[in-house]
């Protein structure tokens, strides 16, 4: 396979930019979720400091960075840009002007990137820190991060992260099953106290989100108060704040070309060199859990005998197959954090009816990756439990956001962020 046809198969293999961008506002994705939707931009992470397996979350003011790191698989891109953008706690573009969150320049080039070498598969990977030089954050809250080619307006891919200005405390803890005899659902109870917050009504006033392994799931609603007291705000209700546990996550390791790793059958080469994957094929696991250490949904980037795994990694075609006897009602999904925890179009598996199996093969880059497998009925809803099994004993990590906007705000200030079990 010569250079000019690999890059044809990538093109035809990866969704357009404007089909990606449909498809995920059509399930529901395009506010909270990040999406790419250019199908040559690849292994996209944003985390805090040197932690890889940090959320984006930086504290206001007090000297930490976030790093922003991906792959761009074209050869005849002119130039990237990147822009910052305040949301409000639904991660809605809001109405602040940009000097009142940012300081120095909305639109910047990033001029931080390396190619790719001793690499069957060119690429170009870019870096950015922020905040840098060129752009200083002035409030907290949640921003969106949209790198682009030409206009803001349609960008290659957006990510979000948020800064907080510690002023609340939050204890989480789960109940177990939120029914008897569900063997499904988490039950979690929160508090929030803001004793120097002046908070006159905090049901139009707070609100907190949990996210579930770093994503809110879709159609999650804001926990309501359950009563409130001088400095304290309570979440606990019997009836509500219930998540699917789902199932521990899967997992395949890609770091050796020579050997097959931890979930791969078999590693081969085609004629030009380029290399193939082939997952150990998967089966639905809806019938009994079986726990299994796992990265909650993340990745690592890694490759053996490589001086920089950045550049060094190799992208390889992966092969994931789902025995089933027939075919579900839906759409499947690859789904994890190098899927951007969404349902993206690229990770779309085919149903192959004379091997009874869904079957997909995309490219990814060299490393240490858990994933998932989602079904997206035809009713437009995400079955989390139809191929993996959803139990409430599933070990998973929450974490709470407590947003305030009073009276006399314009916009909803991240006021604490607490990692919890």
């Amino acid at each position: 396979m010569n250079r000019l046809l690999f890059l044809g198969w990538i093109c035809c293999c990866l969704p357009a930019s404007l089909q990606a961008q449909e498809a995920a506002r059509a399930n529901g994705q395009a506010g909270w979720q990040d999406v790419c939707y250019d199908p040559h931009i690849r292994s996209i992470q944003l985390f805090k400091g040197d932690n890889e397996q940090s959320l984006p979350v930086l504290v206001l003011n007090a000297g930490e960075q976030l790093r922003l790191w991906f792959d761009d698989l074209s050869e005849r891109r002119s130039s990237l840009r990147y822009t910052v953008v305040h949301c409000s706690a639904d991660w809605e573009e809001d109405n602040l002007f940009v000097t009142d969150y940012l300081e120095g320049f909305p639109e910047n080039r990033l001029n931080d990137f390396r190619h790719s070498h001793i690499t069957r598969v060119n690429y170009t990977h870019y870096e950015l820190q922020i905040p840098n030089s060129d752009v200083q954050l002035k409030v907290s809250g949640n921003y969106l991060l949209k790198v682009y080619e030409t206009d803001a307006q349609t960008p290659a891919f957006v990510r979000g992260f948020s800064v907080v200005e510690p002023k609340t405390a939050a204890t989480l803890r789960m109940r177990g099953p939120a029914v008897t005899g569900e063997k499904c659902l988490q039950q979690l109870e929160c508090a929030v106290t803001h004793p120097s917050l002046e908070v006159r009504n905090a049901f139009r006033e707070l609100k907190v989100r949990i996210a579930q392994n770093g994503y809110r799931l879709p159609q999650q609603p804001f926990p309501t108060p359950t009563f409130t007291d001088i400095g304290r705000t309570d979440y606990s209700q019997a009836d509500r704040n219930w998540y699917p546990g789902g199932n521990e996550f899967r997992f395949f390791d890609t770091r050796n070309l020579e050997f097959s790793g931890r979930g791969v059958v078999q590693m081969q080469a085609d004629n030009d060199g380029f290399i193939y994957a082939l997952l150990q094929p998967d089966a639905p696991r809806n019938r009994q859990y079986s726990y299994e250490r796992d990265m909650n949904g993340r990745f690592y980037i890694d490759a053996y005998r490589t001086s920089d795994r950045l550049t060094e990694a190799d992208y390889i075609t992966t092969v994931f197959t789902l025995n089933a006897p027939e075919p579900f009602d839906g759409e499947v999904y690859v789904f994890g954090s190098f899927t951007g925890f969404a349902l993206h179009p690229a990770f779309r598996m085919e149903y192959n009816a004379s091997r009874q199996a869904y079957e997909l093969n995309t490219l990814v880059k060299q490393g240490l990756y858990n994933y998932r497998y989602v079904l997206l009925d035809k009713q437009g809803r995400i079955d989390w439990a139809a191929i993996e099994g959803c139990y409430a004993e599933t070990e998973n990590a929450y974490y709470v956001y407590v947003y305030f906007r009073s009276s006399h705000d314009r916009y909803d200030r991240l006021l604490g962020f607490f990692p919890t079990f």
